[in-house]
């Protein structure tokens, strides 16, 4: 087969490939929408959201949803950048597209695989490790705010199963972080090294790359990480008032982000996440009135916010990849 049939057959069975994952994806979108509608009351949502004094604050949760995935580009972009020299927008470009598949994947995986699918084959590798980082530096805000969060939202039952006093387990965050750090990073050169030996794979830039990410370049992608996770919550504690559920500030923002801890460690597509946190919220809320349908309504609303309508434009990229290159 000469040159140019080669790659003409090439384009074609990649053409062919990216309708199909197009498809599989609308439909991982559409039992998305299917299962959230049928939890959610929505003459309950409607009756709630025609009150003038909840449209400000819903607005508000709205406009923070740009802010949230600005927030996580910025973080990928660090990390990406000892490896990659991409521009912001093409970060946030794939950023989006990740979005779109983390829609019907469990947790970070889909999301992963939509950034790779904006770059070029060579470019996979650094991807993908970049990625790593970017969960990893995610795992710095769960284990510096949502550990204590839990810790303190939870101490009370805690104290009653365990023999030592809880108090002893909120410096536990922290020193999972510095084990982390100094564990973590080897073996994900060693694992880098196996893989380069097993298909014969040139690892020299990659692990150039892995060098330059210093502990304080880990440390800012981890504040961008806290912002977010701060945004995040606040965004289910306004959703949470609009809907009935008024809960002190502090206490409110510390049960959202020990319910995050816990789901975070739980590896289900963000449908069957978003039942779970609904019912750590109904375990966690269920003495105050009216938290089942508060708590239903603000978890599926936030899920719609912060998943299903930024994932929509991104769909489009996906299918544009090319001419966004």
């Amino acid at each position: 087969m000469s040159k140019t049939a080669n790659k003409i057959f090439l384009n074609v069975r990649t053409s062919t490939w990216m309708r199909a994952l197009t498809v599989v994806v609308m439909l991982g979108f559409g039992w998305q929408c299917y299962h959230l509608a049928r939890r959610v009351d929505f003459g309950e949502l409607l009756a709630r959201l025609g009150s003038p004094s909840v449209w400000p604050w819903f607005v508000l949760v709205l406009a923070m949803m740009p802010l949230n995935w600005w927030l996580e580009a910025r973080k990928w972009q660090l990390l990406l950048r000892p490896f990659l020299a991409w521009p912001f927008a093409k970060t946030l470009r794939a950023t989006m597209v990740g979005v779109s598949l983390s829609a019907a994947t469990p947790n970070r995986i889909g999301e992963i695989g939509g950034r790779m699918l904006m770059g070029s084959r060579e470019e996979a590798g650094s991807i993908l490790t970049s990625s790593l980082l970017g969960s990893a530096a995610q795992w710095v805000a769960f284990l510096l705010l949502a550990w204590p969060a839990l810790m303190w939202t939870a101490g009370d039952l805690l104290a009653d199963r365990i023999p030592f006093p809880v108090a002893l387990l909120w410096p536990l965050g922290p020193g999972v972080l510095l084990l982390l750090w100094f564990g973590g990073k080897p073996l994900l050169v060693k694992i880098i090294r196996w893989v380069s030996r097993r298909f014969s794979w040139n690892n020299a830039p990659l692990l150039e790359g892995i060098r330059e990410v210093k502990f304080g370049l880990m440390m800012r992608a981890g504040a961008y990480a806290c912002l977010r996770f701060c945004v995040y919550c606040m965004q289910l504690h306004i959703l949470l008032g609009c809907f009935g559920l008024e809960l002190p500030l502090l206490e409110g923002m510390a049960g959202i982000a020990a319910i995050y801890l816990v789901q975070a460690g739980i590896p289900l597509p963000p449908g069957l996440n978003l039942v779970t946190r609904t019912e750590l919220g109904l375990l966690l809320w269920n003495t105050e009135p009216g938290a089942g349908i508060a708590t239903v309504l603000a978890f599926g609303s936030l899920f719609a916010i912060n998943v299903l309508l930024p994932a929509l434009p991104a769909y489009w990229l996906l299918v544009r990849k090319k001419n966004l290159r």
